[in-house]
């Protein structure tokens, strides 16, 4: 496994030439996060230490993320059914994503 750390300015632009490369499906981006790194540091210990990856507490015992259904009710909309979700996020999700 390996991370990064760094530092370095990040801001939102509205925009910018390069959304025209960033078309799919005849939908461009309305925003996007440009990065400017100034340093990266490999391996970085203390994010290894913050990450818990080596405390077994930290782990999930099943090995499995959530599913975006329930993820959306805990988080997004708690109104909403895990049902009505799955329904929502279900296939078409993604393969109507773009119109």
């Amino acid at each position: 496994m390996a991370t990064l750390c760094g530092s370095g300015r990040a801001r939102l632009v509205s925009d910018t030439p390069f959304f025209e490369e960033m078309v799919v499906k005849g939908h461009r981006p309305l925003l996007a996060v440009v990065v400017e790194i100034e340093e990266v540091f490999h391996h970085c210990q203390k994010a290894f230490l913050r990450s818990g990856l080596w405390d077994p507490e930290t782990w999930d015992p099943t090995g499995r993320v959530p599913r975006r259904a329930v993820i959306a009710h805990l988080l997004d909309v708690p109104g909403s059914s895990v049902e009505e979700l799955d329904a929502y996020y279900g296939a078409s999700y993604a393969r109507d994503l773009y119109g």
